[in-house]
């Protein structure tokens, strides 16, 4: 649970939100995020998260064995699934809810997994810059279509087709990196988590930031989200803890 050492900054401590343009009004008053607590989990450096709603469940993806495990919502390990991976980031269960979709960063592949680890489908993602700053988040809308999160140089967002092809892709830096993606179908729209900035940020295609969640501290790799029980779940890889919000 929170160690004594957070206990006023995280117990008391409520997120302000402040909204950054595209017609946001900067005077207005906004909703805020309500930390619930948080959860040493038993495994290291979390580096990726996604939320099963059918089940309750997280999926969670370890920087450190690499390897990928099934969750309760408190960080419980339910399942240790058999893929192993070499740079694994980012997570997402298909809306089948039969599968997952994970990246692997420095090797810019995306996978499908079923959910016991098998690979049903892989695909090399070209992409510019340094190898460790490469895929970082999945992400899957309402439609099934697949979007992907490049980390810095550039900060990128990408959109695929059926066949896994580039559909379409811009160039983002409203943060100093990029961490992690989520999509809510309940707003339409996007979280998007930088480490570096320490902070949340919704986000749309068309209209850009729309809200800015300010953070604690740095090392947030992996945000998930269930959009019924207005619930956001981090992991971060640097105290190894699952964090879980409300927005209320």
């Amino acid at each position: 649970m929170i160690p004594n050492a957070k206990v006023f900054a995280c117990i008391v401590w409520i997120i302000p939100l402040t909204l950054l343009g595209c017609g946001g009004d900067l005077g207005k008053s906004a909703s805020q995020l309500r930390l619930i607590g948080t959860y040493k989990l038993s495994f290291g450096e979390p580096s990726g998260i996604a939320y099963g709603e059918a089940e309750n469940v997280l999926w969670i993806v370890s920087g450190n064995d690499q390897k990928i495990y099934k969750t309760d919502c408190t960080g419980v390990v339910l399942k240790t699934l058999s893929y192993n991976g070499e740079d694994l980031e980012g997570i997402v269960l298909d809306s089948s809810a039969k599968s997952l979709w994970i990246v692997e960063e420095r090797k810019r592949e995306l996978l499908q997994i079923d959910l016991n680890g098998n690979v049903l489908r892989s695909k090399y993602i070209s992409l510019p810059g340094p190898l460790n700053s490469g895929l970082e988040g999945v992400a899957q809308n309402e439609n099934e279509t697949i979007f992907l999160l490049n980390e810095k140089e550039p900060g990128k967002f990408m959109e695929l087709n059926s066949d896994l092809t580039i559909k379409s892709q811009r160039e983002i830096s409203f943060a100093a990196d990029f961490s992690d993606m989520a999509y809510s179908a309940k707003e339409k729209c996007f979280f998007i988590l930088s480490d570096e900035s320490s902070a949340l940020y919704k986000w749309t295609k068309e209209n850009g930031v729309l809200q800015k969640f300010t953070l604690p501290i740095q090392k947030f790799e992996g945000v998930a989200i269930n959009a019924a029980a207005d619930k956001f779940f981090l992991v971060n890889d640097e105290t190894n803890e699952l964090w879980v919000y409300s927005l209320k």
